[in-house]
């Protein structure tokens, strides 16, 4: 596991000490824990949880989830967020207050420290009051990370929601965007993800035997429904709730694209949901690797992607397709994958309390 810093070289604190790295989503809540002792393993859990079902268990959530990794009242909590834009907030201000509120209900005893956009961690005092600054912070640590690693890439992450697309130069990360809205604007951000993405945002119409059809804006189905059919996804990796409340298997994931363009599975054969489905993959893919073609034109000396996340398979092929060569994060980086950032953020508190 790569963490910077040496920790021989830190203070005596920093040794002793652990730390819970955290990527607090609303609809997964991502954690890793560095043990305080090197030889100790690295654990990393992700949890299924939408915040905007029942807010009030964010709390035991948390305190579940450290249980699991081993965590005791004594260690450091590096923080990162998106759960910020649930529905369950009217503002993000609310958001940001709400979810540290419950990281201090759920580890009284510990030490929050919150990793803001700005890339330097702050304490919950201070992300209250700079709330913006603390919103959807995870891309900013991810990419502080695999900048120590990879100092000239674009970064590629591809989540169960969303798309970063991150440019790092000479070890900076110089993405233009830092809040949500700015990184839409200028593309790297993309709303585009491996399973929660209704498939209508992918496509606008799919072929249908010999003709093409228009899509139903109804929701009957996910991007994670396209991959599960394509067995490009495992059962185990659909993790949130399906559009009809049936079971997460291929069967049924056919079920729920035939519906999509008003059909059922006994108006459909096999080979028709394949057709579809494909081209629903390859809409994604494209867009993906269109806005990544934008960003080498602004950036043409990076010709490296580092890809991670539940989509890391997209992102190679889309990261190939924009000409560059790939290079896998979880293949080099222990902890590395669907808690990329939450690992990221426990490194990048690990250097902070380890240097002189």
């Amino acid at each position: 596991m790569i963490c910077m810093g040496d920790r021989s070289h830190g203070s005596k604190m920093a040794e002793r000490t652990a730390i819970v790295g955290w990527d607090i989503g609303g609809v997964n809540t991502k954690a890793a824990r560095l043990a305080a002792d090197s030889r100790a393993p690295h654990r990393t859990l992700s949890r299924p949880f939408e915040i905007q079902r029942d807010r009030s268990q964010l709390a035991p959530t948390l305190r579940a989830v450290a249980a699991q990794l081993g965590a005791d009242e004594t260690d450091h909590h590096a923080v990162t967020m998106t759960a910020e834009l649930s529905q369950s907030f009217r503002t993000k201000r609310e958001g940001v207050g709400f979810i540290l509120h419950a990281l201090e209900a759920a580890f009284p005893a510990g030490r929050i420290q919150v990793y803001t956009v700005t890339g330097r961690f702050v304490t919950p005092q201070e992300a209250r009051s700079r709330p913006l600054e603390a919103a959807a912070s995870n891309w900013a640590a991810t990419a502080a990370w695999v900048a120590h690693q990879f100092p000239d890439c674009i970064l590629v992450d591809i989540g169960t929601t969303t798309t970063d697309l991150i440019p790092i130069e000479q070890g900076t990360v110089v993405a233009k965007g830092r809040t949500d809205p700015e990184r839409l604007a200028t593309g790297e951000l993309i709303y585009s993800g491996a399973l929660r993405t209704p498939v209508e945002a992918l496509a606008w119409r799919v072929p249908l035997d010999s003709t093409t059809v228009g899509l139903s804006a109804e929701g009957f189905a996910l991007s994670g429904d396209v991959y599960l059919w394509l067995r490009r996804l495992a059962e185990e990796d659909y993790t949130c709730p399906t559009p009809d409340g049936r079971p997460a298997t291929r069967e049924y994931a056919g079920e729920r694209l035939a519906r999509v363009v008003c059909a059922d599975r006994e108006m459909l054969n096999e080979g028709t949901i394949d057709q579809m489905a494909t081209a629903l993959a390859q809409a994604q893919l494209e867009r993906i690797s269109g806005a990544l073609g934008e960003l080498r034109s602004r950036f043409p000396a990076l010709d490296t992607a580092v890809v991670t996340g539940l989509g890391e398979f997209i992102a190679a092929e889309a990261a190939r397709d924009a000409g560059l060569r790939v290079i896998s994060l979880g293949d080099r980086t222990v902890g590395a994958g669907q808690t990329t950032a939450a690992t990221a953020v426990a490194c990048l508190l690990q250097h902070t309390l380890a240097a002189p």
